[in-house]
């Protein structure tokens, strides 16, 4: 019995060679026209552990996140187009219906399924996440003594934000541009008693960090996409000479 041909673009198991994925990679050409839908969809790294591991941490835009991407597009003009956060609810509905596959349950691909059924050109992904710690301060001796638990600070709770932030084609995966910040450490004093340290004490200061590095993210995202539609406008221009 003649054995199968084997395709030069795939190995004797049937899977694609690495030499083709790569030509694959790169036949990918940039589509983005201005102006455009752009999604907004923002991970918060503190949800993901209690998701399960199917969660995606896509997050609903704070009110202070939103009304900084609308000064952003104000600042681009009408020839950028508009934002529109992603749904999360709309995210992974879309990917559980669609297909079975494993792989659509991973955060991007929900992401950008998503953004295809709100009808997307591109999808800008940020995410936000913040290192907090705790430690004793100088006058934790106070904690020895009960009225001095309650009258002195005793405990410095330190949170540093962070966002990072990649614009990507919804249909073809392609990436336009990236961005990151970091935003300086903030504290908030507590006593070991209870005032300010409890959990909900601790999550405040750290989506505070959280939303100054979105808004922080915003500024150095308005810059891409400057660069960005004058890149565009060049490469369009060169291609019709």
């Amino acid at each position: 019995m003649p054995s199968a041909t084997v395709s030069k673009a795939t190995d004797e198991d049937g899977k694609i060679k690495i030499e083709a994925q790569i030509r694959q990679a790169a036949a990918v050409e940039p589509a983005l026209k201005f102006p455009a839908r752009i999604g907004l969809a923002r991970i918060d790294h503190s949800r993901i552990p209690y998701g399960g591991p199917n969660s995606t941490g896509l997050s609903v835009l704070p009110k202070e996140e939103i009304e900084a991407w609308e000064k952003v597009k104000e600042k681009l003009g009408s020839g950028f187009g508009e934002f529109i956060p992603l749904s999360p609810m709309i995210a992974n509905m879309t990917s559980d219906s669609v297909t079975s596959d494993d792989s659509s349950h991973n955060i991007m691909s929900k992401i950008r399924l998503g953004a295809a059924r709100q009808h997307l050109d591109a999808v800008l992904v940020y995410e936000v996440y913040s290192k907090s710690s705790s430690k004793d301060n100088i006058l934790s001796v106070a904690n020895i003594t009960i009225i001095g638990g309650y009258l002195l600070p005793s405990k410095a709770h330190e949170a540093e934000g962070f966002a990072n932030a990649m614009l990507i084609d919804v249909i073809q995966g392609y990436p336009y541009g990236t961005a990151n910040v970091t935003v300086d450490k903030e504290e908030a004093l507590s006593s070991s008693w209870g005032w300010g340290s409890s959990p909900s004490n601790i999550d405040e200061l750290s989506d505070s960090v959280k939303t100054k590095a979105a808004l922080k993210l915003s500024e150095e995202v308005e810059h891409m996409f400057e660069r960005l539609h004058k890149e565009l406008g060049d490469k369009k221009t060169k291609n019709k000479k």
